[in-house]
């Protein structure tokens, strides 16, 4: 056996994916590539082989031959994965937005288990949760195909285009917004250097304001929120100089290591605890309000952050 033709036959292998007859196929490509170099060459090498193999086709094309009606998903399916996907996933979410806020464990054998969480940790159950719907359609459409059974699915009408090209399109910044930005962080800057926090319960202009968390989390997320409104600024501001794609690159995984630091370093009783029953439960959703925010915030900067690599990417590979 030739070691060419044998690693060549290894990897269609890889790819043909039939029920029956795989040996076969395989036999008759070896034969097929046999026969042609002793025909074009006269003689059966390492060399020979080595020049009709790479002529012969990528042997993911050479297997996709042989695999008509051999379909994993049939083809009338494979369009709306991501849509059924999408569906589930909003169902998905909606569940996990109820566990945060009520501190509930949510099970639907067999589609959901949604654990109660207690902090940031959640943000890793979000795009875990993604994956597995993702899974469950795709097992479904499998078996169908498989089974080869007669089934109508509801076609939900939604429709979505994507975009032709990965490239952005930048809106102008305009001075004015700037200044307004500005004033607004400034008014901001001087509501915590005087009262010492953001999150207010009451405020009294001639008095000390009251916060709505305890001293240490007023400060460690009143800073955490003038730290992501300083860096819309600065982002904002670059944008007269550049529109490089690399500014929100670099400025989602700024936001990455911010959330990064939250879940890693939890303020234990950051709400203030108050007599009232009834204030304790409004206090008990806003935390896990603020919670379901903060894993919010942490997916939509993990987004942006891979789609601006997606295009600086397909930007690079295109200069190439």
């Amino acid at each position: 056996m030739y070691k060419k033709l044998e690693d060549y036959l290894k990897e269609i292998g890889h790819y043909l994916v039939v029920k029956e007859g795989r040996d076969e196929i395989l036999s008759e490509i070896k034969s097929h590539i046999l026969e042609k170099t002793a025909q074009e060459f006269g003689k059966v090498s390492e060399e020979t082989l080595e020049k009709i193999i790479a002529n012969y086709g990528n042997p993911k094309k050479v297997a996709g031959q042989y695999l008509e009606g051999e379909e994993i998903i049939s083809p009338f399916f494979k369009k709306y994965l991501f849509l059924y996907t999408g569906i589930l996933f909003v169902f998905h979410l909606g569940f996990t937005l109820l566990s945060f806020i009520f501190g509930w464990s949510i099970v639907i054998f067999p589609f959901f288990y949604i654990p109660r969480m207690e902090n940031l940790w959640a943000l890793c159950y979000l795009p875990m949760a993604l994956v597995y719907d993702f899974g469950l359609v795709c097992l479904f459409f499998y078996l169908v195909t498989q089974a080869k059974i007669e089934i109508r699915l509801p076609w939900p009408k939604i429709k979505w285009r994507l975009p032709k090209a990965p490239e952005k399109k930048w809106i102008q910044p305009k001075i004015i917004f700037l200044v307004l930005m500005l004033a607004g962080f400034s008014i901001i800057v001087y509501a915590y250097l005087k009262y010492h926090t953001l999150f207010f319960m009451s405020l009294d202009f001639r008095n000390q304001a009251e916060s709505l968390l305890n001293p240490e989390a007023s400060r460690w997320y009143s800073l955490f929120l003038i730290t992501i409104i300083a860096c819309e600024i600065i982002v904002y501001g670059l944008r007269f100089f550049t529109q490089s794609e690399w500014i929100p690159l670099l400025k989602n995984a700024f936001y990455l290591v911010l959330v990064w630091i939250i879940m890693n370093n939890p303020i234990e009783d950051a709400l203030i605890r108050l007599q009232s029953p009834d204030l304790e439960f409004v206090l008990y959703v806003v935390e896990r309000a603020g919670i379901f925010i903060v894993v919010v915030f942490g997916i939509v900067a993990a987004i942006d952050f891979f789609q601006s690599l997606w295009r600086i990417s397909r930007k690079h590979w295109r200069s190439r």
